[in-house]
Formats: structure tokens, C-alpha cells, sequence
């Protein structure tokens, strides 16, 4: 008897990916799967919590369709509110999320019994604060008391429409988000028009006449050499480590800072050291740390990361393409590289789909230069780059199993092989005796 298929629709799923989804839906078996564009008629609704604003569909579909399967696929960890929910961290691995399907599929076709016929203390709480929130609009007897208006300046005041959420202007977010000192990794760029070509120009940077091309340097000679890496630049000494992914330095980030922003007209020296150095760089580096008290050292993609950011201060490489989208390829350890403003946002808007940089902070309502800094900054450690992204980095690469009966198969090749050419130098020898 042949079952009716199970009918799954999008939320925040570009049209690329919904193509990529297609033939993946299409290779899972038994199951079969049906696509369409309604929510509201689907039995199943697969998220993509990574999109720009999405969140607000989310919650309406939650709010007003409680009882729907949902599938959230997401980078961030996402906490399922109910026990129709269901999710899945990115990139997606094919077998957990055919794995995942089946056992939603069992739910949905009452093969399988869902784990909520007994209320969960989720459940419980759930119904109590809506009870709670019904009984609590309004009451007769309680005062609502205003909340308490912030002093806002005239040139920071915003009109807001009765019962609309304020949108978060530039100003806004980047007093929200704002790190110390924030102008020495993104700069005070104001933003430009992009159909202006003098104020075009004012957004590029030369990396290759700044300290960022010197310290790049420095880090791919030392992993062709797989030894450590001396540079000296300016008077100061660096070291870079392949094996250990470190970088090491004789000053902080003070003096470093100041460093980027300087010409690099002297040639930097580099030295490739011997294996023997690594115990002589041990006490170097303590000597050095005893003298100022701090110990100055990096991961290597945490030092180029920082470096590329007073470098660009808030602008992009030269000869960057302006008009055409970028991809992020895996989203970047955030937690470990130096914070910049809404660095999260926009990994999660060009990871999701390729967009222009102009293009990212119309969308997010941020400043260019946060844009451009981040970008630049995702480049000089190969995260990102100006390209149109293949559609099928939805999915993590399937690794080609190893098959234990490969020398079976090939002998078995081989035999059928020679077998079909033993008969055609059979047939032949016949027709020539004929």
C-alpha cells in the first residue's frame, strides 16, 4: 500500500538551497516527500535560523501553529521549545538529517508514539505562564505603571509608531554593541555612495605596503619550512611557529598597533631557525616577559585577524571587486578572535546567502565600515572572499568510504575483463576460419 507523502515547506531558505534540499529530499528512502510553499498547509516546517530575519516569522509560526513539526537548522545552538520541535547544528551532516526525517516521518504518519502524551514540566510551565499572561492583561484593579523613559538627546531621538517595535538605527546598534576602542578595528569611515567614484576610492587599502603583508609573509614561510620563522621589522623581533600555529613577540599590542598604520619602507628580515632554537625561544620569550610583565603571544589566525583589523581600520583590500557578492566559508571562532561590532550578524547574513558588502549593511542597518572590516579581516585568514558560493556548502562533504572488498571487486573486474575479450578473440578466430 503506497503511503501519502509527508509535505514539508521553507522558512528563510533561498531558492539555490531549496534546490540543493530538492535532490536530497529526492535520494531518501522509503520515504517519500513532498515540497510546497505554504506553512500553514505543510506538515512539516524546516527553518533556517541563520537567515535575516527570520526570527519574527519563527515566533508567529510557533505562536499561531503550535501543534506543527518544526525542523530548525541553524550554526548557533538552538534551545526546541516543545517536543514537535526538532534541531540540526550546520553543516549538515546527510545521514543525521535523513535519520532526523524518518523519526519526524514516524510522528507525523502515527507509526510512532511522540514522547508528550504525558505533559512534560515544559509543558506544565508553558500553560501556567499563558494562563498566567491571559489573567495578567488588563486587570481592573492594577495600575500599569510606565516604564521609565531614558534621557535621549535631540540628535539621538527616534518617532516610534504605536505598537511597532523601533528598528535599530546605526547610532543605536553601535552603542549596543560597542567595543573599547573600537575605532582601531574599524576605523571612523563614514559610510559612501557607492556610485560616487572619489568617495569609492576612500575605502580601499593597500595591505601589501602595511604590516599585514609582512607578517603573512611570515607565517607562509614558516609553514613551507616547518621551522620557526624569525622577523625582524622596525627594530622589533616576531617569531612565527607552524607547528604550534603561534606567534610570538618581544613588544605587545600597543606598540603593534602603532606599527600597522606606519609604511613598511625598510625590507623586513626573516630567518629560518633550527630545530634546536625552539629551547633557546623559551627563554627569550621569559626574559621578555619578566621585563614587561606580560606575555605576548597568539594563535596565528587570532594575530592576523587582529593585525588585518588595525590595518584596514574599517576598509577593504585594493582591487576588491565592489559590485560583486561574498562568501564566508565556515563561520569564523569568534569567542577567540578579537571582538569587533555585529560580527556575528553579519557571519550569519553572507553564510547564509552571498550579498554584496553594500548590500550586507544596508540589510543589518549597520555602518559600511563594519562590513568592510570584517570582511577584510575573514580574508587574511581564508574564511572569506569575493565569489559566487556553490549552493551544496549547505551540506558537510560526504568523505569517500574505504571499501573492504575493493581487491574483491577488482579481480572480479578483471575476470569479467578478460572474459569478454577472450570471447571476441574467439569470435574473430571462427569468422577467419569461415
Amino acid at each position: 500500500m503506497k503511503t501519502e507523502p509527508i509535505t514539508i515547506s521553507f522558512l528563510g531558505v533561498d531558492e539555490r538551497s531549496k534546490s540543493a534540499y530538492q535532490l536530497f529530499f529526492e535520494n531518501i528512502t522509503p520515504i517519500q516527500y513532498e515540497l510546497i510553499d505554504d506553512c500553514q498547509q505543510a506538515q512539516l516546517c524546516l527553518i533556517d535560523k541563520d537567515s535575516y530575519n527570520v526570527q519574527q516569522q519563527y515566533d508567529e509560526l510557533t505562536k499561531n501553529y503550535p501543534e506543527k513539526y518544526i525542523l530548525v537548522l541553524s550554526i548557533i545552538e538552538h534551545v526546541c521549545t516543545h517536543d514537535r520541535e526538532f534541531f540540526l547544528q550546520k553543516p549538515i551532516k546527510r545521514e543525521a538529517l535523513q535519520e532526523l526525517l524518518n523519526k519526524i516521518s514516524g510522528y507525523i504518519s502515527g507509526k510512532t508514539i511522540l514522547p508528550s502524551s504525558v505533559p512534560s514540566r515544559s509543558q506544565i510551565k508553558d500553560t501556567v505562564m499563558k494562563i498566567s499572561r491571559k489573567y495578567r492583561k488588563k486587570p481592573a484593579t492594577e495600575k500599569i505603571e510606565e516604564p521609565v523613559k531614558p534621557v535621549i538627546s535631540k540628535k539621538d531621538s527616534i518617532v516610534v509608531p504605536i505598537n511597532k517595535k523601533p528598528k535599530a538605527t546605526t547610532a543605536n546598534a553601535g552603542k549596543l554593541l560597542k567595543v573599547e576602542n573600537e575605532e582601531y578595528f574599524v576605523g571612523e569611515q563614514k559610510d559612501i555612495n557607492i556610485s560616487d567614484a572619489q568617495q569609492l576610492q576612500k575605502i580601499f587599502y593597500a595591505p601589501e605596503k602595511l604590516l599585514q603583508s609582512v607578517m603573512q609573509k611570515a607565517r607562509e614561510k614558516s609553514q613551507e619550512s616547518g621551522q620557526i620563522v624569525q622577523l625582524k621589522v622596525m627594530d622589533h623581533i616576531f617569531y612565527f611557529d607552524a607547528k604550534s600555529q603561534k606567534v610570538y613577540s618581544t613588544v605587545g599590542p600597543s606598540v603593534i598597533r602603532h606599527l600597522c598604520v606606519v609604511h613598511q619602507n625598510e625590507a623586513p628580515t626573516f630567518s629560518v631557525k633550527p630545530e634546536a632554537f625552539r629551547s633557546d625561544l623559551a627563554f627569550i620569550l621569559q626574559a621578555s616577559e619578566k621585563k614587561s610583565r606580560r606575555k605576548h603571544s597568539w594563535s596565528m589566525d587570532a594575530f592576523l585577524w587582529v593585525i588585518t583589523l588595525w590595518c584596514s581600520r574599517g576598509r577593504v583590500p585594493a582591487g576588491t571587486d565592489m559590485t560583486r557578492p561574498v562568501y564566508l566559508m565556515q563561520w569564523p571562532n569568534l569567542t577567540r578572535l578579537e571582538q569587533i561590532p555585529h560580527a556575528a550578524r553579519i557571519a550569519a547574513l553572507i553564510y547564509d546567502q552571498p550579498r554584496t558588502l553594500f548590500d550586507t549593511a544596508r540589510q543589518l542597518g549597520i555602518k559600511q565600515r563594519y562590513v568592510f572590516a570584517f570582511f577584510s579581516a575573514c580574508k587574511s585568514i581564508g574564511l572569506s572572499d569575493v565569489s559566487v558560493r556553490d549552493v551544496d556548502r549547505l551540506f558537510e562533504p560526504e568523505k569517500p568510504k574505504k571499501s573492504k572488498n575493493k581487491s574483491i571487486l577488482s579481480k572480479l573486474l578483471g575476470k569479467l575483463t578478460n572474459f569478454s575479450e577472450s570471447v571476441v578473440t574467439k569470435k574473430l578466430a571462427s569468422n577467419a576460419d569461415k
